[in-house]
């Protein structure tokens, strides 16, 4: 019924109400007449039973079987009739007319008025009434009083049996309800006549209006309505119609905006098609001048590396020569300086690289607490110059061996902290490390980066990722920097798959949080555990202490942690006796008495005791060990450091890898090599040969790629140092062509460039070169790029000038008298006497110097150095100042590589100086020195 139409539901409103009303009316009726059928029959068949049985009375009396068998025939006349029989007073028939009548009783006999009794069968009525003796008496003789007298007495003389059939009585039925069925039909079809009448008055106005609204929906917009008859249908027409009127204005008006719209568009797309023409020439303009940018700062970072290149080298070469304070202190400045035009030249040259999608993440194995002890150890002096607190927490579940580029993340670390420092003038600056998830071998983990600082507001916050942009230019001008640091930091860090972003409120400092996705790496192991051992911690900053407390954790230390001294005090008096004492104390509290009282109270007891402090001086940490400290450590310290103390303090034993980079160490190849130099530049050319040459390297230098082909038709070198930018030949095509060359197919050539494009490298590589070594280089990375590849190891700073026939000794400047005076403040006789002292307690400290290289004492060596290298700042003797400058330098920065042979270095200086003091007039040198100077001083007045 959903789906039909207005017209079948008019139907049929109209239709069901006539329907119901002539099917019930009708099933009434023709029932009820039926019935009445039924009832009539009924009747006139006991009426004839009434009157069959009166006349039958003297035929039943009498036994004359013609009377009743005239009796039955006449009654056979009667219309329904079907048989009748008569019986006597023992049911005996007397007489019979008609067929035999039906035996198929429906229902038990009924009882009527009169002693009748009506039986029905299928298709009859039978009637039996009785026949009583009430009328009339018949005697053999007729007395006299017949007619006078009647007998009142009455007698059943038999039965008259009348059968009447239905067939009339259904005909008649049928008739009444064929004649009951064409009446209703007639009438359903007249109101049906008359419902398809009103409702095509109503449906056909409908179906207008509806075909209007197709036509519409069809774009027909001149399509109407057209009725003619009144009122709602009247008004629909009408809405509709106004409808489609509206519609068509719409639409007429909508077209002509559509033709001036596609007019508008096709001039649009015209002036683009030009525009783009233009844009297609400029962006090849753009991707010319982004490839000439690169290429520009490729040769500006030649350019100036190579002028930068002899400055740094040859300043390291001057201060290594005949030079006196003020010289020393501006070679120092110069150094630095340059330095920090080196580190701005990366940081260009890193901002390139990104903007050229050439930005290269290693995959390399490495641990994550030596990237952070690292960047932290490097950084610790300049917080502590602040009177700053720098710590660091590592949560437990950050799984520390891992694979990534740690040179990169250690870029991000430095720059984000370094910030934190130069911002921040009073407070902390703390580093937090978590784990954000770990799944499948890889991890994501993130860096917070919290100071309490200068803080930013919102504008600057969304600045401060811009290249060449700090937080505003008064901020600039008073910290300086390049502005850099940030964006390429927040490029690197996208680069290992993480997201940096910054919060900070003005006046309460910043926090820089980034996250990055790194490879665990479970072959790697850590260090050896220290298990069954107790240790007790005291540090009253909860993030140290907490540091702490997980690297015990991670080497199976047990361990109790404390806030306070006189919480560890309490312990220790309890009786418990740990294994071993750590104590935090700030570098403020070295030089308290109370200090010194709470070391000594430990020291009662009897236990190893390992004393931090926030201070990078050896001062400080030499007054912890003479208060009482077994070792004393810089704050933040180096895990390593740390365990191999607490391993030393608990086993005696070292680490393996300590006692590797203990031993002495020997020359790798007996015969020295042979390297031939190569550089256009001349100054970067001699600067080569002399680092060469100090390091007792045969060098032989040609100044370009055609010279080098002919030195190997004289002499096969051992290893060649190739310039790549020359004119002419390059260091690429002379490389190509060496190698053509026989014999020369294996000969290691390592690339010299101040090139450092991030795609450079690998194609050295692929280009033949064995190795890749970037402008400014050092001493340190030619002793190590040769020993690499030729295997002799090289003695670095070691001099064999010619012997002197008055300075037996390898170094040229074992006693410099001008010095000494200058030193002295020109004053001969206290010039004298800190030589003399300097001499007597030499061999001394000598000795302890020995006695600690011995026993791997790294502390105390430094102390040592220290001491030395303190008196031989009075003492006019260069030489001997140098090497232990250099001695303290590679201590304080674990440049463990270098000190088998400074030890070497430093044991010859000493042990010249001592001779050649005993073989020469020290005194009468100082006695002429003085001289020399007042004669100057006459001259010039």
């Amino acid at each position: 019924m959903k789906n039909w139409t207005i017209q079948s539901r008019i139907l049929l409103l109209a239709l069901l109400p006539g329907i119901i009303i002539s099917l019930i009316l009708g099933s009434f009726f023709m029932t009820q007449h039926s019935r009445n059928l039924d009832d009539l029959l009924d009747q006139r068949a006991l009426a004839m039973a009434k009157q069959l049985a009166p006349t039958c009375e003297y035929g039943v009396m009498t036994g004359n079987s013609g009377i009743l068998q005239n009796i039955a025939n006449g009654m056979l006349e009667e219309r329904d009739v079907r048989a009748v029989s008569i019986y006597n007073q023992d049911v005996e028939i007397l007489a019979h007319a008609g067929p035999k009548m039906l035996t198929q009783r429906i229902g038990s006999a009924e009882l009527m008025d009169n002693q009748l009794q009506l039986l029905r069968t299928d298709s009859s009525v039978r009637v039996r009434a009785p026949v009583f003796q009430q009328n009339l008496t018949i005697t053999d003789q007729l007395s006299d009083q017949f007619y006078a007298e009647e007998n009142r007495q009455i007698k059943l003389l038999g039965w008259a049996e009348l059968e009447l059939s239905t067939a009339n009585t259904q005909l008649a039925r049928y008739q009444h309800i064929a004649t009951s069925s064409a009446i209703i039909l007639l009438t359903l079809l007249i109101c049906t006549l008359i419902a398809l009448r009103v409702s095509r008055q109503i449906s056909d106005p409908l179906n207008d209006i509806l075909s209007a609204i197709g036509d519409l929906e069809d774009g027909k917009l001149d399509s109407r309505v057209h009725f003619s008859g009144g009122g709602e249908f009247q008004q629909l027409a009408s809405g509709i119609n106004a409808m489609a009127s509206a519609l068509q204005r719409a639409s007429s008006e909508q077209q002509q905006n559509i033709e001036q719209s596609h007019r508008d568009l096709q001039e649009t797309l015209d002036e683009l098609e030009v525009r783009n023409r233009e844009l297609a020439i400029g962006r090849k303009q753009a991707l010319e001048a982004s490839r000439m940018k690169s290429e520009f700062l490729a040769n500006v970072s030649h350019e100036i590396r190579t002028p930068l290149n002899g400055i740094i080298g040859f300043s390291d070469l001057l201060a290594r020569t005949r030079v006196d304070e003020r010289q020393t202190d501006y070679l120092g400045t110069i150094r630095r300086s340059s330095t920090d035009l080196l580190k701005i030249i990366d940081a260009i040259l890193d901002l390139s690289k990104i903007d050229a999608g050439k930005l290269i993440i290693e995959h390399a194995p490495f641990n994550l607490r030596d990237v952070i002890d690292d960047v932290l150890t490097m950084l610790a002096p300049a917080a502590y110059d602040k009177g700053l607190e720098l710590s660091h927490i590592i949560y437990s579940e950050v799984p520390l061996q891992l694979k990534g580029d740690p040179l990169r993340l250690k870029q991000v670390l430095t720059n984000l902290i370094n910030n934190a420092i130069k911002f921040t003038e009073r407070g902390s600056v703390t580093l937090r490390v978590s784990l954000i998830s770990a799944e499948n071998q890889r991890a994501s983990i993130k860096f917070d980066v919290q100071d309490s600082g200068l803080g930013m507001n919102e504008e600057q916050i969304n600045r401060i990722f811009n290249a060449f942009t700090q937080a505003d230019a008064s901020t600039s001008r008073k910290f300086g920097g390049t502005g850099l640091g940030l964006i390429i930091s927040r490029a690197l860090v996208e680069a290992m798959h993480g997201e940096i972003r910054a919060t900070s409120h003005e006046g309460r400092g910043s926090t820089f949080t980034f996250h990055i996705q790194v490879d665990v790496d479970e072959a790697m192991t850590g260090l050896a555990p220290l298990s069954g051992y107790r240790v007790l911690l005291l540090d009253p900053v909860l993030l140290n202490r907490m540091n702490i407390s997980a690297l015990l954790s991670n080497w199976q230390v047990d361990h109790q942690d404390f806030e306070t001294r006189n919480q560890l005090l309490d312990h220790l008096n309890s009786g418990l006796r740990p294994d071993c004492v750590i104590v935090s104390v700030n570098r403020q509290q070295i030089s308290d008495p109370a200090n010194q009282a709470f070391i000594q109270r430990i020291n009662q007891h009897g236990i190893p005791l390992i004393a931090l402090t926030d201070s990078a001086r050896h001062e400080h940490l030499e007054t912890l060990k003479q208060q009482g400290a077994s070792e004393s450590l810089s704050q933040p310290f180096s895990h390593r450091k740390l365990h191999q103390t607490l391993r030393l303090l608990l086993t005696g034993e070292n680490d393996e890898a300590f006692a590797a980079l203990s031993a002495p160490q020997h020359g790798g190849s007996v015969r020295t090599p042979l390297v031939l130099a190569v550089d256009d530049n001349d100054a970067n050319l001699k600067l080569v040969v002399t680092l060469l040459q100090e390091l007792n390297v045969e060098v032989i230098a040609a100044h370009s790629g055609r010279e080098a082909i002919d030195v190997f038709s004289q002499q096969t070198p051992d290893m060649v140092l190739m310039d790549i930018q020359m004119p002419g030949m390059n260091g690429l095509e002379a490389t190509q062509a060496i190698r053509a060359l026989p014999g020369a197919e294996t000969l290691p050539v390592i690339a010299l460039t101040a090139h450092a494009m991030a795609d450079e490298k690998e194609a050295l590589l692929k280009a033949g070169m064995n190795d890749y070594q970037t402008k400014p280089i050092s001493e340190e990375q030619l002793a190590a790029c040769i020993e690499r590849w030729t295997g002799f190891r090289p003695q670095a700073g070691v001099r064999t000038p010619p012997p002197s026939e008055s300075q037996p000794t390898s170094c040229e400047w074992v006693f410099d008298a001008s010095s000494a005076l200058r030193h002295a403040s020109g004053k001969l006789d206290l010039a004298t006497d800190m030589f003399n002292m300097l001499l007597e307690s030499l061999h001394k400290d000598m000795q302890a110097v020995i006695d600690a290289w011995e026993e791997e004492d790294l502390d105390r060596l430094l102390e040592t150095v220290h001491r030395i290298h303190g008196a031989t700042r009075y003492c006019g003797v260069p030489c001997l100042r140098n090497t232990l400058d250099q001695f303290e330098t590679a201590l304080k920065s674990g440049a463990s590589r270098e000190y088998p042979r400074l030890m070497r270095q430093l044991t010859e200086d000493a042990a010249q100086l001592q001779h050649w003091a005993s073989v020469n007039d020290w005194q009468q040198l100082l006695t002429g020195a003085l001289q020399e100077k007042a004669h100057t001083r006459t001259e010039k007045a």
